[in-house]
């Protein structure tokens, strides 16, 4: 259900921004200071800010500072700090909005927070970077694989999902008169909650009454 996630709608409107989604589509990548983030999407560096700010609030990215390579002050860098999947599915006879947290290993960072800028990558040799390159790459793209199968599977399970629910509606609005007994049953037929048929006609004998 759409209501369950208080969440869902205030997600949604933060994503509902280009320039929102650009700023969380680069920060997948590695952490980054505002004015990294501004000359990269071509956003000026006030809107960024305000950006960054709404993103933060919602608990989507974190900032923390870091010292940098220059003689400067520290930096103030933001990285994701949630992991999210949001999955909504529309058809003729049902909709259904969920988000659900992911969770993840925990974030290490050393104590000065690490010097992004200068971090030194321990693996020396061409051939053990190419290598591990490739490992990832192949694992990624059997992740990837398996996940549009069922994403495939899901959108199979929606299809007859809606031709049941499709049926079903027709005998009920040619059963029922009454509006509301109807709203009843339509939301009894998407509810996790168990409800038998004497339970049904005691909520709309009541309402008759």
């Amino acid at each position: 259900m759409s209501h369950d996630n208080p969440e869902i709608g205030e997600f949604l409107d933060l994503l509902g921004n280009n320039t929102r989604r650009r700023i969380l589509e680069s920060l997948t990548n590695e952490p980054k200071y505002f004015i990294q983030l501004s000359k990269e999407i071509g956003v000026s560096q006030q809107a960024v800010l305000k950006h960054l700010f709404l993103l933060e609030n919602f608990g989507l990215i974190e900032s923390f500072k870091a010292k940098s390579n220059l003689a400067a002050p520290d930096r103030k860098y933001f990285q994701l700090n949630r992991s999210v999947y949001l999955s909504i599915g529309i058809t003729g006879n049902s909709m259904e909005i969920k988000m659900e947290n992911i969770k993840g290993p925990n974030k290490i960072r050393s104590k000065n927070n690490m010097a992004i800028e200068s971090k030194e990558v321990s693996i020396k040799k061409d051939k053990e970077i190419t290598d591990i390159l490739k490992n990832t790459k192949h694992k990624l793209e059997l992740l990837a694989k398996r996940m549009q199968e069922l994403e495939d599977e899901k959108i199979h399970l929606l299809k007859e999902k809606q031709q049941i629910l499709e049926i079903t509606h027709q005998v009920i609005r040619e059963s029922l008169k009454e509006d509301l007994a109807r709203r009843i049953l339509y939301s009894n037929l998407i509810s996790r909650e168990i409800t038998d048929i004497e339970e049904l006609s005691e909520i709309l004998n009541t309402r008759e009454k």
